[in-house]
């Protein structure tokens, strides 16, 4: 038998969370989206990273 649809619901659901502050920050065209999604890849699997990466992806950039 296969995973399933509810198992691929539930990949896509993950992902989702997962690369959250990644999809803010490039919805809001913040310059540093690059820089947090690869912080993103690389720590998002921390609670700390992931964190870290949101808060920067809701920050307002100094100019």
């Amino acid at each position: 038998m296969g995973a399933g649809f509810p198992t691929l619901v539930g990949l896509l659901l993950v992902a989702t969370v997962y690369f959250l502050p990644s999809l803010l920050a490039w919805r809001r065209a913040h310059p540093w989206r690059q820089k947090i999604l690869l912080a993103n890849a690389a720590t998002g699997w921390t609670l700390l990273g992931w964190i870290i990466c949101m808060v920067l992806s809701l920050r307002q950039p100094r100019r």
